[in-house]
């Protein structure tokens, strides 16, 4: 019998994810610059996740 795989755990990126997620969408509302939002929650989703693969790495040492 073919056991079924255990489910996976999610990413450890995404808190940051949500995070700048709900930021650019709260300025995209606020301002009404919807193009403003996504670009902020995406560069804001990335420097957030460089920063914390950065911390996680380093607590592994």
């Amino acid at each position: 019998m073919n056991d079924p795989t255990p489910p996976q755990p999610p990413p450890l990126y995404m808190p940051e994810m949500i995070i700048a997620t709900v930021a650019g969408v709260a300025f995209g509302l606020k301002y009404n610059n919807f193009l403003a939002g996504i670009f902020i929650g995406v560069v804001l989703g990335v420097v957030m996740s460089l920063i914390g693969h950065k911390i996680r790495s380093r607590n592994k040492r």
